[in-house]
This record gives structure tokens, sequence and C-alpha cells, in this order.
């Protein structure tokens, strides 16, 4: 026992005659001692006239207990059915006579649909109290509160928790009834519930039932005089163990019904021990536990009801009716949270893995679902902490492993579904945004640096003025007799190669804004240079005219190879062209010219065929650029929102 727990020692001394029954019987009543209230009784007894409660015809008995027994009769002027009940020929004492009085008066005073109505109240033959009440045909409410196949099979189907709280409303409307007419049950458990036939609730037995109030006709007995135990030990209220201070009140039947909602949830009743001190221990400290599977929110309202502290319960038996109202209404969206976290769960074992293990599009879909169940467990109910809590983390893992993955655009649109977002994730999410962006455009720019499509016209307009000069040129030679020596191809070369630069000079802003262009621009001058070098070389070496130019032929083949290798793979064809012409013009000298000028003719319908203006490409460069803009503006602005 904690320092927290009460002490206990004189409860148990005053409690150990009755240890017996008390372990034995903990769901029997245990009824209170009232010598000066029976002497009452009987005199208020004797003033019955007798013969009230004649008219009636009597017949098989409906059920009996330890002092009382019920008939069914019928009244014979108004014909119907009604319940007779009377004491035993053997319990007709003073204490009996009192509790079934007590009963008569109360249920007779508390005009409410859950409380059985009493029609009369006389003398049977014996001058004994006999109670004319309404019949009830039904059963205890104890006989079906766990029962899941009979409620389902009587009551259409409904769930064994709806329908138990459905019934615990009820009796909360009753008890609250009665508070609100200064009467406080002190014996509410699922036996003292009737269920009708169809699905009438009416609370019974009010039989110990204490007065808030002194209403001057000293019929019952006042909590402030409630000295001794009584009630129910397996339901019992700390408070009810009695002692010289009595604090019974409306706390006590909030307790009481915070005992039927356990039992709703647990199968059983709040206390329970094997020994007298095992069970006042349980009363006096009221810390039952409660099945990991049971409601949250009904656990919470439980835990509340059955609080030693009579200030910490609910303030009346409507609060604590409204607070499982209140469940019921949202339980929708109780278990819409609850289906969507066993879905946080798998996604939380998913994200155990390394992120390069992970199904991108299984991940996205395991998370668009428990967003969504999140999400609709929220409209039901904006209070449902516990699933925005869930949404909240399934988004934070996301994110984090966005991060991990290294796509931080990923995680940045993921933090703006984030209400008031973590500073320090917001920081690090803008941080990992700006080196992702600075590395896309870096990557953004390498690739446009050495893409083609950037100054192809230009490129296409310089190579087709280029190479109708330089394809005619050999013919034209040929065709007009005019010598071929090293020194008209040493012009040649130092003509083509001025106009080439001079061509570069104005197309400059596209010629050398990319990396490709300026290596194509490169390999053109190279190859007249090398010309230039070869005439000089071969002009030392007295190698003849046609030699000479089967040389620039295969250096012509070689540098187309090179480039098609390196910059541009689909001037292949020319590069095969060179070297055909190569091998043909070396095996006959006579077909030179012609050899130069068609594979010169090859690859300027190479070139242009390859690099001509397509609308699509263009189109797709628009979007390239657009893309890029887009990007630097996202950056821009999730650099504001990361700026206190």
């Amino acid at each position: 026992m904690s320092e927290e727990d009460p002490p206990l020692e004189d409860t148990l001394r005053r409690l150990a005659p009755l240890a017996d029954t008390l372990t034995k019987h903990p769901r029997q009543t245990v009824e209170p001692g009232a010598a000066a209230a029976e002497k009452r009784a009987m005199d208020v007894l004797a003033r019955v006239a007798p013969g009230t409660g004649s008219g009636l015809s009597l017949a098989h008995t409906l059920g009996e207990g330890g002092m009382g027994v019920v008939r069914l009769g019928t009244q014979l002027a108004l014909g119907r059915d009604v319940a007779v009940k009377s004491l035993k020929p053997d319990a007709r004492d003073a204490r009996a006579t009192l509790k079934l009085l007590r009963e008569a008066w109360i249920t007779g005073a508390l005009e409410h649909p859950n409380v059985v109505p009493v029609y009369d109240l006389g003398l049977d033959e014996a001058g004994g109290p006999r109670i004319v009440l309404k019949r009830i045909e039904g059963v205890e409410w104890a006989a079906l509160i766990a029962d899941a196949r009979a409620v389902a099979a009587r009551f259409a189907g409904r769930s064994l928790l709806e329908w138990n709280l459905s019934i615990f409303l009820q009796v909360a409307q009753a008890v609250h009834f009665a508070h609100s007419r200064g009467i406080v049950h002190r014996d509410l458990k699922p036996e003292n519930v009737m269920i009708g036939a169809f699905g009438e609730v009416y609370v019974l037995d009010w039989g110990i039932a204490v007065a808030l109030a002194d209403d001057g006709t000293g019929r019952l007995p006042l909590a402030e005089e409630a000295h001794e135990m009584a009630g129910t030990p397996a339901y019992m209220a700390p408070e009810m163990l009695g002692g010289p201070e009595p604090n019974l009140g409306v706390h006590t039947d909030v307790y009481l019904l915070g005992g039927l909602l356990y039992e709703i949830l647990c199968s059983r009743p709040p206390h329970e021990g094997e020994s007298l001190m095992e069970l006042v221990n349980a009363i006096a400290r009221s810390r039952p536990s409660f099945p990991d599977l049971a409601p949250a929110e009904l656990v919470s309202i439980c835990q509340r009801a059955l609080h030693r502290d009579p200030a910490k319960r609910f303030e009346s038996a409507e609060a604590l009716a409204l607070a499982v109202q209140g469940y019921l209404q949202h339980r929708g969206s109780l278990q819409l949270a609850r289906e969507a976290t066993q879905g946080l769960e798998e996604l939380r074992e998913e994200l155990t893995r390394p992120p390069d293990a992970i199904d991108r599009d299984r991940l996205y879909n395991a998370y668009g679902a428990v967003r969504f169940g999140f999400q609709q467990a929220l409209r039901a109910w904006p209070e449902n902490e516990h699933a925005r809590t869930g949404l909240r983390e399934a988004t934070l893992r996301l994110i984090e492993h966005e991060l991990r993955a290294g796509d931080p655009r990923a995680a940045s649109t993921l933090l703006t579904e984030l209400q008031s977002p973590p500073a320090e994730l917001v920081a690090e999410v803008a941080e990992a945004r700006r080196r992702h962006d600075a590395e896309q455009a870096r990557l953004a720019r390498a690739a446009e640096d050495f893409s083609p499509e950037v100054g192809r016209r230009t490129r296409s307009f310089i190579a087709l003025v280029l190479g109708v000069c330089w394809s005619g040129m050999p013919l034209i030679q040929e065709i007009e007799g005019v010598p071929v020596t090293t020194r008209s191809w040493v012009m040649w070369s130092v003509f083509f190669l001025v106009a080439l630069i001079g061509a570069g000079i104005w197309a400059r802003e596209t010629m050398m804004r990319t990396a490709f262009n300026r290596a194509m621009g490169s390999a053109l001058i190279f190859v007249f240079v090398a010309q230039l070098a070869l005439a000089a070389g071969g002009t030392m070496t007295r190698l003849d005219i046609d030699q000479l130019r089967v040389g620039f032929i295969f250096l012509w083949a070689a540098t187309a190879s090179f480039v098609a290798i390196t910059l541009e793979r689909r001037i292949t064809p020319a590069a095969i062209g060179f070297l055909l012409a190569f091998f043909a013009a070396a095996k006959w000298p006579r077909a030179i010219p012609l050899c130069m000028s068609l594979s010169n003719v090859v690859l300027t319908a190479n070139l242009l065929a390859v690099w001509r203006p397509r609308e699509r490409v263009l189109v797709e460069l628009a979007q390239q650029r657009l893309t890029r803009l887009q990007a630097r503006l996202e950056q821009a602005r999730a650099e504001r929102r990361s700026r206190p």
C-alpha cells in the first residue's frame, strides 16, 4: 500500500464480523441496520387502512428473493396485469417491512420512464405490506451485459458495447432524475437493472436509498446519518465503507455508475478480493486495471468516475452520461483513427529499412492510406487528438525519410501539410533544399553546356555555308582544270579558317555560350590548322599533291571519328563516310577529288539532319527553362518561410 492509500485498520476491525459474507458474496447487497427507522415504518404500516390494495386477483409466483416474493396479479377494475410484491411469511420483521416500504415510497415518488411505476401500496391478508407495481417482462441486465450473441439476436444485431452503453445512458438518466429529487440509490449494479421485452430499461431495488435532505416525514434515512457500511462490495465507492463521518452524496452514485461502465469494459466488477483485507483494500484504493483493447476514451471516463476522491469525479450523473454520449457520437472517428494507427505501425516498420531498399510507390501508397484515415477521423471529430497526433507523426517520419533519401523537394512539400512544424526541421529542410537546388542548377547548367540543342540553328547555317563551299571546291578545281598544288591548298585552308573565325565572331553569343558549341568550333579550327601543318610537312618531305590530299581525307576521318565518340555520336555516318573516302582515294588516286567532295557532302547532310531546328526540341527547351525558373521561385519562398 502506498503512502497515499488511506489507513484501513479501523475499517477492517469494524467490518470483521461481516468478513465471511463480504468475501463469499461480494455481489450481494449489504443492508444497514436502522432500529429507529424500523419503528417509524411499522407506525406508517399501522396507518394503512385494511383492505387497501383490494381488487386484486393473484396468480402464480414470478420470482422471489431472500425476504420478498413477487406474484402475478390482475387489477380487476382496470383489467391489467400487475406485479404484486410482498414479504415471505418467515420474513415479516420490522427490517424487511422497512425495506419494502422504502422501495415503495421512493419508486412512487420518482415518476420517470426508467423507474418502475408503483400503482398502489396496501396490506395483504396477513397485514403485511404489499406493493402493486407495473409488471415487467424481461431479464436482469446482468444476464446480457457480457452476452454478445444474445444482444445481437434480440436487438437487431447491435454490437455489445454500443448496446450496453445505451442501457448505461438510460440508467444514468434515472439516477440523475433521482438526484434532482434528493435521492441517492446506493446500490447500482447490473442485477438491479431490468431490461424489458422491448428494450425498456428500469432501475430497481431502491431499498437502501438515502435522502440528501430531510423532508420531515422521517420515511427515508438521511445521507448524513449513514454511518454503517451498506451497498454491494464489488461496486462500492470508498465512502460507502462507513465510518464516523459519512460522506455520501451524488458523487457516490457517480462512482457506482463508473462501476457499471467498468463492468461493460472488463466483464467483471471493479472490486475483487479473496480476503476481507484484499476486498476492502480494493474498495479504498479504487485503482482497477483495464484491458489493453479497451477504448482509451472510455477508459479515461471510467477512471474519472471511479476516482477515490469524490471531488475529482464527474460532478453529476448527467455529466458522466454526456461524456459517454460524446464517445458514442464520435465513435466512428475513433475507429477510423485506430485503423489508421495500424497502418502507421506498418509505415514505421517500413521506414526502418535503408532508403535505397524502400519501394517508393509502396511507401507512398501506405502513407496515403494512413493520411486519409486520420484526415477522415478528424473530419468526423475535429477534437480527435489521437488522429491529429498520428497524422503529424506519419508526416514527420516521411519528411525525415525524404531527407535521408536525398529528396528535399518532397520533404518541403510534405512540410506544408504540418501545422506549426518544428523550427529545427524547417531549417533542416530549407538547407537541404538549398543544397539540392544548387546541385540541380549545376547539373542543369552542365547538361545545357553539353547540349546540342543550344545554337543548333546557327550551327546548321555555318555548316551549310562552309559545307557547300568545301564540298564544291575540289570538283570545281578538277572541272576547271585549275592546277592543284600545295600552295593552293594552303591558301584555301587559310581562307576557310578565316571564314570560320569570322563566323564564330559573328555568332559568338551563341557559339561561345556552351561547351558543346565551343568544342565543335574548336574541332573545325583544328582541322584547318592541322591541314596547314600537314601541307607544310608535306612540302618539307616532298610529298606529291595526291598523297597530301589522301592525308587530308584521313585527317577529316580521324577528326570526325573523335567528335562522334566524344561529342556528337549522331555524326557517326559522316565519320564512316570519311573513312570509306580515305580508302577509295588511296586505292584510286584519280577519284581523289570526287572522294573529297562526296565525303564532305555526307558530312554537311549529316550535320543538317541532326542539327535542323525542331519544334518539339524548342518546346522541351522552353519547358526546361520554365522548370528551372519555378525551382528558383520555390527556393525563394522556402527561404522567406524559414526567416524568423
